[in-house]
């Protein structure tokens, strides 16, 4: 039994110092973080499917709050300074590669069909190659050139949430019901707007685009620091907690606060409670197809 204790100490012992990659190797500091081979992590691609093989689908749009425990890997550090490259969180991954030029392009956060006109589509860079300003003008605060404060930027500590939207399908050809993310949004302080209150999503990412920009960026784990796990890996095999606000509907795709109103003498909690509850309805639903479809 004394042995088998002391294996488990010597894991969580060893798990802490390795914490970092090459942590236990670095000569000097400037070393912590860097890769002991010349591999790249890189995300599994998406399977192709043909649209004959969908036998039945439903597309969802989901809020993540960031003030919930389990999604505190996507929040943290919201310090943008103190971990380098080796801790960031989602946002910081996010706005480097845009100002970068490893994102290409945005959507306005209206736009979340992801329509391909210059009204709704914003390029990250031009034919020069470029990186375009204006995106950041997506997250910052209004700016003149006659202005004596510098422009300011959302950092990790201003981002609230993200939207995402995603679809749920029935593969017939493997009898499994799946789960595909399309969209992402981060929803973070309205910078442009003094003492505004609430979120302001800042535009839309096609998902697949920036697969492989976040598959190279880990995920911190509290309970086994050197088994880390990249944001795409934990975005796309849904490892955070979060509700449906809309789905695709007859309706012009009405969220569940438009039907779900609030009654006479309800308070806002009765009345966000009755949205949540439709919220896990439609979720129960949709992972009940799987099971009718056996059971049928």
């Amino acid at each position: 039994m004394k042995n088998i204790l002391l294996f488990f100490v010597t894991i969580l012992f060893t798990s802490n110092l390795n914490s970092q990659a090459n942590l236990l190797n670095a000569k000097n500091p400037s070393e912590i973080g860097k890769k002991q081979n010349d591999e790249e992590d890189k995300s599994l691609e998406y399977a192709e499917i043909e649209d004959s093989d969908i036998l039945w689908s439903k597309v969802v749009y989901e809020y993540i709050d960031l003030n919930e425990k389990l999604n505190f890997p996507l929040l943290y550090p919201t310090t943008d300074t103190d971990y380098g490259d080796t801790r960031k969180s989602l946002w910081k991954a996010i706005k480097e590669a845009i100002e970068s030029g490893q994102i290409k392009e945005v959507y306005d956060g209206r736009n979340d069909n992801f329509l391909q006109d210059d009204l709704n589509k914003i390029i990250g860079k031009d034919s020069l190659g470029v990186v375009n300003l204006n995106i950041r003008d997506l997250y910052g605060s209004t700016w003149s050139p006659s202005d004596t404060q510098p422009q300011q930027f959302a950092k990790s500590s201003d981002i609230l949430a993200y939207r995402t939207k995603g679809v749920w399908f029935f593969d017939k050809k493997h009898s499994e019901l799946k789960y595909r993310l399309l969209g992402l949004m981060p929803v973070g302080k309205n910078l442009k707007v003094a003492g505004a209150k609430g979120g302001t999503g800042y535009f839309w990412l096609w998902y697949p685009q920036v697969r492989e920009i976040l598959s190279k960026h880990k995920v911190f784990n509290d309970k086994n620091n050197n088994n880390r796990i990249s944001f795409d890996d934990l975005l796309v095999n849904r490892r955070f907690s979060s509700f449906i606000y809309k789905y695709n509907n007859v309706y012009g795709d009405r969220e569940i606060k438009d039907y779900i109103t609030k009654r006479d003498g309800e308070d806002d909690y009765q009345h966000h409670l009755r949205i949540l509850l439709e919220s896990e309805r439609i979720k129960k639903q949709i992972l009940d197809f799987e099971v009718d479809m056996w059971g049928y």
